[in-house]
């Protein structure tokens, strides 16, 4: 019997770029395509599919509040995330929600097949080019240690990731988020998730207050706690 899969994608492209490569393989049916978190709920609870492949970033609720959902409804539904996100935040949010797969948009079709075969036999996949993340950041909180002489300012500065201080770094030339992503050669909602951790890990609200805090701490303490290109 073939995988049932639900495709939950806010860019029509997208879906019907899916669903035209996955209709090569005989091991997956395509139940149906979706664009937003109300959709998404509606027609998992009526086709029952096997496995959701649903992004992240939609217009509205988001596909991580969108599983959470789903699956207190149908909690043997196995749900992919096809996402752009490298960011170990949204892998975090992602599991916790109850994914079982994490996979970058660049997969190919064989590995997406794959990917999709093994979930649906009870594997959890994380995409090889973002574990490395996960995996760095668990050892680093492992292995904290209070630095003697650190301020807690400093210690919250020095725990952002070396791409976290990179765009810190750029948003404090005044840089948009535009221009941090094509100085950084990310995607500008990839910008943006950073930037949503730097604020919660520093304890501010926007960039103008991240900002401040750092001019103010490196006034302070004269000491530079950002990336240096």
């Amino acid at each position: 019997m073939a995988i049932k899969l639900l495709i939950v994608d806010d860019h029509p492209m997208v879906r019907e770029g899916l669903s035209a490569m996955l209709a090569a393989f005989n091991e997956i049916t395509v139940a149906g395509m979706c664009s937003n978190s109300k959709e998404a709920i509606n027609m998992a609870l009526a086709l029952e599919p096997d496995i959701i492949l649903m992004d992240i970033k939609m217009e509205g609720v988001n596909g991580i509040d969108t599983a959470k959902e789903i699956l207190k409804r149908k909690s043997w539904i196995k749900i992919i995330f096809l996402t752009v996100f490298e960011d170990t935040e949204s892998i975090r949010q992602a599991l916790q929600a109850g994914a079982s797969g994490y996979i970058l948009k660049h997969i190919s079709g064989e590995k997406l097949v794959e990917t999709i075969k093994r979930v649906f036999k009870g594997e959890t996949i994380i995409d090889q080019s973002v574990f490395h993340h996960v995996i760095t950041d668990y050892i680093r909180l492992s292995k904290k240690v209070v630095r003697p002489g650190c301020s807690e300012e400093k210690e919250k500065i020095l725990e952002l990731t070396p791409r976290e201080q990179e765009i810190l770094h750029h948003l404090t030339k005044g840089l948009t988020n535009k221009e941090i992503s094509t100085v950084a050669n990310l995607a500008v909602d990839t910008v943006k998730t950073h930037l949503r951790n730097i604020f919660r890990k520093l304890g501010v609200k926007n960039r103008t207050q991240a900002i401040s805090y750092v001019i103010k701490k490196s006034r302070d303490t004269e000491e530079t706690f950002l990336y240096n290109p």
